[in-house]
């Protein structure tokens, strides 16, 4: 019985060895927090579980460390009953207080063997009560045991779970934390850029004021200068009254004169004029005709060139035009040469696509003829311009000669001969104020 109350006795420290390797081994956060870490950090559920745990070991402890005393066995005498029921003893006692007097009672008889059968049947029924006490006892620390570990495993999930929400609880909060510090420094930045542009738009605004005032200065000081000028002015406009008055009629004695010396004058320029006006008109009728003359040789030789190349073109053999050889057999790709030598249609063909961009306003008193401009013009065998028009002879009058100019670079491309005729390589175009300038 000893030795069973001892390993009783020995059971809790087990218990709490057995506690203190699953506690460790299941790495019970409360327990394995660092050494530096304050008691401010634990979380309340943790310190609450570790005092429930204390306080049920302790109770445990207490109920293991309960020593049991060593089993008294108690032996009962029975006296023999009447049939009444009543035992001897009670009529001896009864018998002595009647008959005091009377001597000691005899010792008691010895227990039959019925009375130490019923005897050792109570022994035996109280063994077996005590057995099964203890063993209900037992089943109880037992149960009680199961339900203090499953509680402490109860107690560990609830902690490792604390732990964990602890733990999550912490690391959303240092997220808001950092969120927050984000949206800190992103406030401060904003305030920073706002206070930038603040003290920006207020530099921004007294450059503008000191730029006013500026202006304001130099207009005050424009303003004055201009009323000192304009003082000036009115004073010296006084004197210049004065003077032009006295001008003016030392001018009209002098317009006297003046306008009696251009009307002689001008009755010499005039003389003159119809003298230069009938010489001009002889050098254009001269000049008239010399063209007439020279446009007639051009067509007959145009003409003779024209037949001989149809003759080249019949026969197959080269072609001599103007002294220069040139094939006319009429095969593709060949390069055909007739330079300056033009129809009289065709020319006016081409003149009449240039006469109308000519815009000039003829001066008065210009005579036909006088001022002819004369323009020698290269041609691509498509009719395009292939240079800027050369000027060969000036009208004299500058202005007209841009005007051609540019008409002649509007017409562009000429246009192609009729017929077979080919494209000239170059042309040599007079033109005329006079008769080919448009108002």
């Amino acid at each position: 019985m000893s030795e069973g109350n001892q390993d009783k006795r020995e059971d809790p420290q087990d218990l709490q060895s057995d506690r203190t390797q699953t506690d460790n081994e299941s790495g019970d956060p409360a327990r394995l927090a660092p050494a530096n870490s304050r008691l401010t950090d634990v979380p309340a559920g943790v310190i609450a579980a570790v005092v429930v745990h204390g306080l049920l070991f302790f109770a445990l402890f207490n109920v293991f460390q309960w020593n049991t005393d060593t089993e008294t066995v108690y032996a009962e005498l029975w006296a023999p009953e009447d049939a009444s029921g009543m035992s001897l003893k009670g009529t001896a006692q009864e018998t002595e207080e009647e008959a005091p007097d009377n001597k000691a009672a005899p010792a008691p008889e010895e227990p039959t063997a019925e009375e130490l059968q019923l005897k050792t049947e109570a022994q035996v029924r109280r063994e077996a009560q005590r057995l099964a006490d203890e063993k209900a006892r037992a089943e109880a620390e037992a149960k009680a045991q199961a339900e203090a570990q499953k509680l402490l495993e109860e107690e560990r999930r609830e902690a490792a779970r604390r732990e964990a929400e602890r733990l999550e609880a912490e690391r959303l909060e240092a997220e808001k934390r950092a969120a927050e510090e984000a949206e800190q420094k992103r406030r401060e930045e904003d305030i920073r850029i706002a206070e930038e542009k603040r003290l920006a738009e207020e530099k921004r605004i007294a450059e503008e004021k000191r730029i006013a005032e500026e202006k304001r200065i130099a207009e005050e000081k424009r303003i004055a200068e201009e009323k000192r000028i304009a003082e000036e002015k009115r004073i010296a406009e006084e004197k210049r009254i004065a003077e032009e008055k006295r001008l003016a009629e030392e001018k009209r004695i002098a317009e006297e004169k003046r306008i009696a010396e251009e009307k002689r004058i001008a009755e010499e320029k005039r003389l003159a004029e119809e003298k230069r006006i009938a010489e001009a008109k002889k050098r254009a009728e001269a000049a008239r005709r010399k063209r007439i003359a020279e446009e007639k040789r051009r067509q007959a030789e145009l003409a003779e060139e024209m037949r001989r190349a149809e003759l080249a073109r019949i026969t197959g053999a080269p072609a001599v035009t103007s002294g220069r050889v040139g094939s006319t057999r009429g095969t593709p790709g060949v390069e055909r040469s007739m330079q300056g030598k033009l129809s009289a249609a065709y020319a006016s063909r081409v003149i009449s696509c240039i006469r109308p961009f000519i815009l000039f306003s003829v001066p008065s008193g210009i005579a036909r003829g006088t001022h002819v401009a004369v323009y020698s013009v290269s041609l691509l065998p498509n009719g395009e311009i292939a240079e800027t028009p050369r000027m060969t002879q000036s009208s004299g009058l500058p202005a007209f000669d841009r005007a051609v100019r540019h008409a002649i670079s509007r017409c562009n491309p000429f246009p192609r001969p009729l017929g077979n005729t080919p494209m000239p390589r170059r042309m040599e175009i007079s033109f005329d104020p006079v008769e080919d300038a448009q108002p």
